[in-house]
């Protein structure tokens, strides 16, 4: 039973690292294509509209992304909370406290990959999300420069 329960985290843990590596070349040429237009003057009202489009998406998207963590989160502590129980009551060997965390933790191994897969994807939206704030410093800059021409 335990062994199934595994393959079909691996499964699940496997399909949400493609959908997050997906996601993650998605924003990053999303943005190396942003960088490339401030080259070109003509381009930079487009790219300051733009810039500011993509860092809200991006606002929104870690928003999202840390109420689902926080929702795994509260489904971590019930699961936790079954197996501790399990170790404590059902299991026909006594485990001292180290053991029985030490299980648990083996356990729910592929359920805490998935939360850090999670949280660092929600620090990759935040350093695009500075990325792009720099971005919009260096437009300024560029007309700002532009102007002094």
């Amino acid at each position: 039973m335990q062994k199934e329960e595994v393959q079909d985290d691996k499964t699940v843990n496997d399909k949400l690292e493609e959908l997050l590596n997906r996601d993650k070349t998605k924003w990053m040429s999303d943005i190396k294509a942003l960088i490339s237009d401030i080259r070109d003057i003509r381009k930079l009202a487009d790219c300051q509209v733009t810039m500011l489009s993509y860092r809200q998406m991006l606002l929104d998207k870690v928003t999202d992304m840390r109420a689902m963590i926080y929702k795994r989160n509260l489904v971590w502590d019930r699961h936790y909370k079954q197996r501790y129980r399990d170790y404590c009551i059902n299991y026909d060997i006594k485990l001292n406290q180290t053991e029985r965390n030490s299980f648990i933790d083996a356990d729910m191994g592929e359920f805490k990959l998935q939360l850090k897969m999670l949280e660092s994807h929600v620090t990759f939206y935040q350093d695009c999300i500075k990325t792009l704030d720099n971005m919009g410093f260096a437009i300024r800059n560029r007309i700002r420069l532009e102007d002094e021409e």
